[in-house]
């Protein structure tokens, strides 16, 4: 007797992706290896500033260590040495290079920039480990976004540590047409939405235009902390990943379709 095998409660469910444009792939697959429809709807844009770039040139030459901790910090300089003629890999050479988490490493290595540190645990947190592992920097030089946390800059400079942070980028909201998505909403052909971050989630009400329509498919968010936040900002959370990673986001979103099937 052959037996059927069992489908993902995620199977056949229409799912809105609002991570910014190059960074939907790894997410787009893992929904679809789990037999659900992902919907791109980026709800976050990249926007370098390139002056903070070149203003910290002269730091570069002097730093031993360079930190990214997010893609878009590597996409920032790529896309300013795209403008300039430079190549990036030539300018971090002879530095050495940490990268917050693999799809960090995984962009920079794409540049042919060689990656030496990278953390058990993608967060700040897990770079301050990973130094202490591997060795304290002489001074770093820290690319990250123009709103980002200083928890481990601060660490770092109280363990004699110099540490030079450039605001290489911001995150915006995208300003094309959300008519389709917003349709699709409303005639209930979107399942669930997918939220990685609060900026996101503010976004994401903003493109959509009205707390009523937002909240129409299933909100599913990636910690406890942002579904505090995403739910001042308007949206009715009723998933929250159990740890913060669109892997644990998914599994979430599993168990709620599986416990309410439609």
């Amino acid at each position: 007797m052959i037996r059927a095998m069992k489908l993902s409660p995620l199977t056949g469910k229409r799912i809105l992706l609002t991570r910014a444009e190059h960074q939907l792939t790894e997410v787009d697959r893992m929904l679809r290896d789990r037999g659900a429809v992902p919907i791109h709807f980026p709800c976050l844009a990249l926007e370098p500033l390139p002056h903070e770039i070149d203003q910290a040139l002269p730091l570069l030459e002097k730093c031993s260590d360079v930190l990214f901790t997010s893609s878009n910090g590597v996409l920032a300089l790529q896309r300013f040495c795209h403008d300039r003629n430079r190549d990036p890999a030539l300018l971090l050479a002879g530095k050495r290079i940490a990268a917050v988490g693999d799809s960090t490493a995984e962009t920079l290595r794409a540049l042919a920039i060689n990656v030496q540190i990278i953390p058990n645990t993608a967060s700040q947190h897990g770079l301050i480990e990973a130094y202490a592992v591997h060795g304290m920097p002489e001074r770093l030089l820290f690319y990250r976004a123009e709103e980002g946390s200083d928890v481990l800059a601060a660490n770092l400079r109280k363990q004699g540590v110099e540490v030079d942070t450039v605001k290489a980028y911001r995150t915006i909201c995208p300003q094309g047409s959300a008519v389709e998505i917003v349709s699709m909403i409303a005639a209930g052909e979107i399942d669930a939405v997918l939220l990685g971050s609060a900026k996101t989630a503010r976004h994401y009400l903003q493109r959509i235009g009205s707390g009523r329509v937002a909240n129409a498919p299933v909100v599913a968010v990636i910690s406890p902390a942002m579904a505090d936040e995403a739910e001042r900002s308007g949206l009715h959370v009723q998933v929250v990943a159990k740890t913060a990673s669109f892997e644990a986001m998914l599994d979430a979103l599993a168990d709620y379709f599986d416990a309410n099937p439609s």
